[in-house]
């Protein structure tokens, strides 16, 4: 808990720092764009459903990119970013004799590309390099593909939407693909329905309705599929096998938006049907158990000049 709260405490001291208003000739007149993003989440103590014992965990995540923009529809882009997701789990659990794993480390280099075709329709092609494995476990052991493609039409100046394809590479099963709805829809004034990948998420895009409050406040209900596998070191119960963490997150979010470059999100919610799932080196099944719904909270910032 304290790990959490100091990692929510710096990126709420770092977005602070930068809410005053800033405007910079190079935001207004310069093609590229560089970005940093952060997120710092708290998942609270849950207990597995068919045994005793249970685990909370932290997780932290931060990336910096720079896109290059040729016009409005066009642009090309990097990002680079990393974290850790640090289980805590029942010593005196029976799910993996207690402690399957520890600290997952996460690494992942991303290119965005966009594209205009036509008048209205816009093409959007992400792929994508993942290195997700515990602490000491073999890199190269680790790694994965994946890549994100969608086209999406300016239907009305209220809706743009399109169909996509995820494509995933996995550790050791067979690759999955999977479709995605992209869509931007403002269906007030003051109501928004939009997709988005999301900082650091694991497989797809999530879905918010949102509602705006004023010019700088907006609150929201945010859900999304969190798919993570990860190698394991050479300790414990399944020796360079896998782990494997399912759920899907519901959260309440406020989003603010103190200037032109900053965007800063407070939220919490619960994570429903949760499963852990732990492999041996052979793609063996060694153990999995559901866990009951816990609590998160987190916040994330974007900041971008």
């Amino acid at each position: 808990m304290t790990r959490c709260f100091t990692t929510l405490a710096a990126i709420t001291l770092f977005s602070l720092l930068c809410s005053m208003p800033v405007t910079t000739h190079a935001q207004q007149n310069s093609p590229f764009v560089f970005k940093i993003n952060g997120a710092g989440v708290h998942q609270s103590d849950a207990d597995f459903s068919d045994r005793d014992g249970g685990f909370s965990m932290d997780r932290w995540f931060f990336s910096a990119g720079l896109d290059y923009g040729w016009n409005a529809r066009t642009s090309l882009g990097i990002s680079v970013g990393g974290g850790r997701s640090i289980y805590d789990f029942d010593e005196l659990g029976e799910f993996g004799n207690g402690i399957p794993w520890d600290t997952i480390e996460d690494f992942r280099v991303t290119a965005t590309w966009r594209f205009g075709v036509g008048e209205t329709a816009t093409v959007m092609i992400i792929p994508t390099m993942r290195i997700n494995g515990e602490k000491g476990a073999s890199t190269g052991d680790s790694r994965t593909y994946g890549l994100f493609s969608a086209i999406v039409w300016r239907v009305s100046e209220n809706l743009t939407i399109g169909p996509g394809i995820g494509v995933f590479s996995r550790l050791e099963d067979s690759t999955r693909v999977f479709p995605v709805l992209a869509i931007e829809w403002d269906i007030s004034d003051r109501w928004n329905l939009s997709t988005g990948r999301g900082l650091a998420s694991s497989q797809g895009p999530g879905l918010t309705l949102g509602y705006k409050l004023n010019e700088d406040w907006s609150l929201g209900l945010s859900g999304r599929y969190e798919d993570t596998e990860f190698r394991l070191d050479d300790e414990g119960p399944a020796v360079g096998g896998i782990g494997r963490d399912q759920s899907i997150p519901l959260v309440f979010r406020a989003d603010l938006k103190p200037n032109d470059v900053l965007n800063l999100t407070f939220f919490a919610g619960l994570q429903f049907f949760g499963k852990l799932k732990l492999k041996n080196a052979l793609d063996q099944v060694v153990d999995e158990s559901d866990y009951d719904p816990p609590l998160i909270v987190g916040a994330s910032f974007e900041f971008h000049f």
